[in-house]
């Protein structure tokens, strides 16, 4: 993946999706792209396939807040549960739309909200609480599989960084932010759940910090010296040969 975000012939798309098209179809991830919400209509496709094949196959579509707004996304939700797919839609609702606030978007109060018009579950959690959020979707995963259909989640969450590099967030108060981290980085009240649970100490968060931090550093000098594509490759992987 890492190869892929430097444009390099080894990633997983060959160098030639990058970070925003990136994919990586055996891992089972069908791949991001740079329309608003166009994941819906991909995941109920995939939903499709694995209900015909028969298989335990779930398919989940990840969204913010500005693209549940979508039409394909509305298209995509009222399809699957009239096909009774097995397929999560998870509006990841953090409050802001580029530099929109929810409130000047979202016509009502909780995104899931919506789910009642195309009669399936609304489920609202904690997106800052890692456990409330693995439980939520659990539920949610194991009721596709029953063949009970399509579950809409709406994960409400801190935004802690602008839309873009350089963001200065002027659209934001001035102290929000740093509220923000003080009282619900859901890194810090993972830590705190654990300790309070005696699962994990500070040494063994410090012994995992460290390992996943060589991981991701590994990662990246790889990634720099991976050779580029050639111009060769140009044509490959399309789905029409050009002559």
């Amino acid at each position: 993946m890492m190869a892929e975000i430097y444009g390099k012939k080894t990633g997983v798309c060959g160098g030639k999706g990058g970070s925003m098209h990136i994919a990586d179809q055996e891992k089972g991830m069908l791949g991001a792209n740079g329309i608003v919400g166009a994941g819906a209509p991909l995941a109920a496709g995939a939903a499709l396939a694995a209900k015909l094949k028969g298989s335990q196959g779930v398919a989940v579509a990840f969204f913010g807040d500005g693209g549940s707004n979508e039409g394909a996304v509305f298209e995509a939700m009222n399809l699957a549960s009239i096909m009774q797919l097995p397929c999560l839609f998870v509006a990841e609702n953090n409050g802001y739309a580029e530099a929109t606030g929810a409130g000047w978007s979202v016509a009502c109060k909780d995104i899931a909200e919506r789910a009642a018009g195309f009669g399936m579950p609304g489920v609202i959690v904690d997106g800052n609480d890692f456990f409330a959020v693995h439980e939520a979707l659990g539920v949610a995963v194991e009721r596709a599989r029953q063949g009970d259909g399509p579950t809409l989640v709406e994960v409400k969450l801190s935004r802690f960084y602008g839309h873009f590099e350089g963001d200065a967030q002027t659209y934001r108060g001035a102290d929000e932010v740093k509220n923000l981290r003080e009282s619900a980085d859901c890194l810090a009240l993972f830590r705190q759940r654990c300790n309070a649970e005696g699962w994990l100490d500070a040494a063994q968060f410090e012994r995992i910090d460290g390992e996943v931090a060589q991981l991701i550093e590994d990662a990246v000098r790889l990634a720099k010296t991976d050779p580029k594509p050639q111009a060769a490759d140009l044509l490959s992987d399309v789905y029409v040969a050009y002559r």
